[in-house]
């Protein structure tokens, strides 16, 4: 294969060729798009370009001649790393301050918060001597926040699961113990691992910021044959509320205990017997609410002669949560739990 060389050029190329002009490096600073700015050997700004008047909020007559720090006053630790920072440059070596915060005024009062990567530019005269120092600025803000909101998500993220596997840990253990046999165990535990899923899932869509009340109840008892339609034997009546995720967490657990219980021995466990659950909310004394399940039509029930999981978990962990009080009513008619307490995002 043989190699294709270029034709050189000829004598009327050369003429032809446009001669370039100087380069106008003081226009290709006035427009860029970063922000820029001079400083004189005695810390004097001595030209800024736009982008970096647009976002500091100023105007060149304003900060000319100026000392920055009297231009832009810092903390005094702010204060010694900047300046060292300058006069690094002034010395000749180019330096990068990563990620440093700045509060610029906004029209209208109050400051708002830009982030930059600044790096700090000897400038030579002609004699190769540093007569000045350039900072070029890179706005990180977005990228900024951006990552430290996913710092604090991580952070959530990780508490949120050392919570549940404590209390994983703790169904586990209270499961094994509550129950007759280890096939009950395992149904149970299943059971309660699957309704603590439910409500997991119903937070993550809400980005952990709490959940309505009914969609928390209406979820715990989807596997016990509620209908939003009205159609089944477990009926819901309140109104709308709102409750953090812990509290949805407990009140989930809740009514999952409450509702296997009514299934293997209360109104669930035949054909007729049904569910009411009704919860009050008073928007005028705090965020106060009431909350009661009704059981009716079932056997006739008896007081149960030992504590066990449901019980715990009713008249400790939820009442906790609620900061507030719970009763269990054993009446022969149906079981009657009553709770009360506060909910912390009640609106």
């Amino acid at each position: 294969m043989h190699k294709i060389r270029p034709k050189p050029p000829t004598e009327t190329d050369r003429i032809d060729r446009p001669v370039p002009g100087p380069f106008d490096f003081k226009q290709a600073f006035e427009l860029s798009p970063s922000p820029l700015m001079i400083l004189n050997r005695d810390l004097d700004y001595v030209y800024a370009n736009a982008a970096y008047l647009v976002t500091t909020g100023c105007t060149l007559s304003e900060i000319q001649g100026r000392h920055v720090f009297e231009a832009f006053p810092e903390t005094e630790e702010r204060t010694a790393l900047f300046k060292a920072a300058f006069e690094q440059a002034l010395d000749g070596t180019e330096n990068v301050l990563m990620t440093e915060p700045y509060a610029i005024p906004v029209d209208g009062g109050g400051m708002r918060e830009i982030v930059w990567i600044c790096t700090q530019i000897p400038l030579r005269n002609a004699a190769g001597e540093v007569e000045y120092v350039m900072q070029n600025a890179v706005d990180i803000t977005e990228k900024y926040h951006s990552e430290q909101e996913n710092r604090v998500l991580l952070r959530e993220l990780d508490h949120r699961v050392k919570n549940s596997l404590a209390t994983m840990q703790a169904v586990t253990r209270m499961s094994l113990v509550d129950s007759k046999s280890m096939q009950e165990a395992r149904d149970d535990l299943l059971a309660r691992m699957h309704a603590m899923s439910e409500v997991q899932n119903l937070l993550v869509e809400r980005n952990w910021a709490g959940s309505n009340i009914e969609a928390v109840l209406s979820n715990a008892l989807k596997p016990f044959g509620y209908e939003s339609d009205g159609a089944s034997r477990i009926t819901l009546d309140g109104p709308h509320a709102l409750v953090t995720a812990k509290q949805a967490q407990a009140l989930s657990m809740a009514l999952h205990e409450l509702a296997t219980n009514a299934a293997k021995y209360g109104a669930l466990s035949n054909d007729e017997g049904t569910v009411h659950v009704a919860w009050t909310f008073n928007e005028t004394n705090g965020s106060h609410f009431d909350l009661t399940w009704q059981e009716s039509d079932g056997p006739v029930v008896t007081k149960p002669t030992r504590r066990g999981f449901g019980t715990t978990m009713l008249t400790r962990i939820l009442a906790q949560e609620i900061n507030g009080d719970l009763s269990l009513d054993y009446k022969p008619d149906g079981l009657v739990c009553k709770m009360e307490g506060w909910l912390e995002n009640g609106n």
